[in-house]
């Protein structure tokens, strides 16, 4: 072989790796661009139909913030946001009880009232559970 003949077989190869590498920038660079232009379109057509997830989680924020202000309790901890919906659901236990001691109690007295018409017919009081 001569030198010519190796010079010429060794540009040959460094022809070949240069367009292999061009080939492979290229197809990185496409790639890298699609991706770029799916995503995009994902988040603007999610945005155009309204569904936006920053202000539906910041509308969740607003919703619970206005329910502890309204409750007389506004917290800036996990612990006290605890708390706080801890003592608003003993609050509303204790208001269906009262509700139902007073449904009770009419019930009572209207079947009292029917018993003492009707004759011997016994009454018996209802009984409610909370869990």
């Amino acid at each position: 072989m001569s030198p010519r003949e190796a010079r010429d077989l060794a540009a040959g190869r460094r022809a070949r790796l240069r367009r292999r590498v061009r080939r492979i920038r290229r197809s990185v660079a496409a790639g890298a661009a699609a991706l770029f232009v799916t995503l995009f379109l994902v988040v603007y057509v999610q945005l155009a139909s309204g569904h936006d997830p920053a202000l539906s989680h910041s509308a969740k924020a607003s919703a619970t913030s206005a329910t502890h202000k309204s409750s007389g309790t506004e917290s800036s901890t996990s612990e006290s946001s605890t708390e706080s919906s801890t003592q608003s659901s003993e609050a509303e236990v204790e208001s269906t009880a009262v509700e139902a001691e007073d449904i009770e109690s009419e019930q009572t007295s209207e079947s009292s009232g029917e018993s003492a018409s009707q004759g011997s017919e016994a009454t018996s009081p209802m009984t409610t559970s909370q869990s």
